[in-house]
């Protein structure tokens, strides 16, 4: 496996949240790989690779639409994240057509220019240092007629959670957090249109469903697995405080109506090499 550069805190917290977080996204609308095919068509043979790929959860469905001819590469920052590659390798054991490289999107990829016909990135380009050079780099790995394939939050992304989270905190979201969600609208999008030359934008809203007594601890599990529960307070009880009042919010409502939802909004960009 390859090394790349050294990550942010933020960045390492978040990939262990996503862990837990993926598990509780399985109850929603949507399924966001099936998103994802409809926007880029991934076909038999093809050479993809998923930057941020986490535990796996895209490549593995990659793996099965490019079938034995084609190859997948996973690239994450494994050897910074605790668990990660061994939660990879478990889900992925049984596919022949995948390779993880331990490879940061903040620098540059080892592979020749031209090497891949689709990169996918989710959730995950909102943490590199240098957004304008992150797709410069998946434009010159892109083949001619390629595509690129981005989602990430929308502005108002989980925006009825993160209200309650004020409600509860009586604070406004952390400035850190707040900038991650504004990302992709006011960063992202503008350098895609000046390096790419068409771009596809499209939203995506699922619904995610916390319902009866499970789906209230399956809430605290979310919550907690949140950059912004790490980002309200330094103080490990006052998290503990704000927790265990957001929990009793969400009680209320499924008591009420047996089942808490959380609107989780995306915004996908399709970006296209000629």
């Amino acid at each position: 496996m390859t090394s790349g550069a050294r990550s942010s805190q933020e960045e390492v917290s978040a990939h262990i949240g996503n862990v837990v977080r993926s598990e509780v996204n399985k109850n929603a609308d949507y399924n966001l790989e099936e998103w994802i095919q409809t926007r880029i068509h991934i076909s038999k043979g093809e050479t993809i690779m998923d930057v941020g790929c986490g535990n796996g959860k895209q490549v593995e469905v990659f793996s099965d639409l490019v079938g034995d001819n084609g190859k997948v590469i996973g690239a994450d920052i494994f050897s910074q994240v605790p668990g990660l590659l061994g939660k990879a390798q478990e889900k992925l054991s049984k596919k022949t057509n995948i390779e993880l490289i331990d490879h940061s999107a903040s620098v540059p990829f080892p592979q020749n220019d031209e090497t891949f016909d689709v990169i996918t990135s989710c959730y995950s380009i909102y943490y590199v240092d240098d957004v304008r050079a992150s797709l410069r780099e998946y434009k010159r790995l892109l083949k001619n007629g390629g595509r690129c394939f981005i989602v990430g939050p929308a502005w108002d992304n989980s925006r009825e959670f993160y209200d309650l989270n004020q409600d509860v905190t009586k604070q406004d979201l952390p400035r850190n957090f707040s900038d991650r969600l504004w990302r992709i609208n006011n960063e992202v999008i503008p350098a895609a249109y000046e390096i790419f030359a068409r771009v596809e934008v499209s939203p995506f809203v699922n619904r995610v469903f916390f319902e009866g007594d499970e789906g209230v601890k399956a809430v605290e599990e979310y919550y907690r697995a949140t950059l912004l529960f790490q980002e309200d307070s330094e103080q490990q009880d006052k998290r503990d405080k704000f927790a265990k009042e957001f929990v009793r919010r969400v009680q209320i409502d499924v008591d009420k109506t047996g089942r808490y939802i959380i609107y989780k909004r995306a915004i996908g960009l399709t970006l296209y090499k000629d």
